[in-house]
């Protein structure tokens, strides 16, 4: 498989996820009790603080990547596009 094979197959993944409702509401859901958790947490639980940081950052680490997989696509000319899709 080439590399671009490779960026077409992550982006039709990556379309599929980002176009799955029931991800987008578990995505968003999971995000906002997150964020809830984070700001309930006493400003000297420092590691607590630092959890809580970490899984709002892998949260939005997983929207990143999806996003970056769909934007490599259509980063590529439409002619080398159009060689891959036929």
């Amino acid at each position: 498989m080439t590399e671009n094979e490779q960026i077409h197959a992550a982006y039709l993944e990556a379309e599929r996820l980002r176009t799955d409702p029931a991800l987008a509401n578990a995505l968003i859901s999971l995000r906002r009790d997150a964020l809830e958790q984070l700001a309930q947490i006493d400003a000297t639980e420092t590691d607590k603080i630092r959890d809580a940081q970490a899984s709002v950052r892998a949260i939005d680490g997983l929207t990143t990547h999806i996003a970056h997989a769909i934007l490599r696509w259509k980063a590529l000319p439409p002619d080398q596009r159009a060689e891959i899709t036929g």
